[in-house]
């Protein structure tokens, strides 16, 4: 006659324990390197085309040349907003210390930068204008002027530039230049331009 002995309950399948452990290897498994590689922050290696886009927005609009002196509205343009303006071109040859450079700029004519500062012209006085001076400061702190006369289109035939592009080149992050055609040399073409001062030395 078989005898029936007691057995201790084994754990069963379903058992807290065992269920903790298994969803722990679940994890473990589905954690491959793939599914890591994929959670992982994308690198980017370089800047992307709408990066540098914005990246050249932002330049555009940093770079301020502020307008000062002899004038009833002292004004503040960025490259961008000097890029609104009627745009005009001019091929130049002129001389350096480096030997002679040629050259294409393109922008608005300085005087039109001018107007909408209002500079001060006697309205009674013959030829006032013709008093008027602006100096062009760089970045750096060199200055160079021209006369009113040499920038008035009307007067002197000239096209004086506050150039924004240069040989095809946006000059959003180097900043406008002025450009003075018909000058044999080029210590006038101030880079970098951050301010305008326009004096009259009556």
């Amino acid at each position: 006659m078989a005898s029936t002995r007691s057995q201790k309950p084994s754990a069963k399948a379903g058992s807290p324990r065992r269920g903790a452990a298994a969803t722990a290897i679940a994890l473990l498994v589905a954690l491959t390197p793939a599914t890591a590689a994929a959670a992982a922050p994308t690198v980017v290696a370089g800047p992307s085309s709408i990066q540098q886009a914005v990246t050249g927005t932002a330049s555009a609009r940093a770079v301020t040349v502020k307008i000062r002196g002899h004038v009833d509205h002292p004004r503040s343009f960025t490259v961008a907003r000097l890029r609104s303006l009627p745009q005009h071109t001019v091929h130049v040859r002129y001389e350096t210390s480096h030997g002679p450079e040629k050259h294409t700029f393109t922008g608005p004519l300085l005087s039109e930068v001018l107007k909408p500062a209002k500079p001060r012209i006697d309205a009674g006085a013959k030829n006032a204008h013709l008093r008027l001076f602006v100096t062009a400061t760089g970045s750096d702190g060199y200055r160079a002027t021209v006369a009113w006369a040499e920038l008035d289109a009307a007067f002197s035939g000239r096209k004086v530039l506050l150039a924004v592009a240069q040989d095809g080149s946006k000059l959003d992050k180097e900043g406008p230049r002025l450009v003075v055609p018909g000058d044999v040399k080029g210590g006038r073409y101030v880079s970098g331009v951050v301010r305008l001062y326009v004096g009259d030395p009556a």
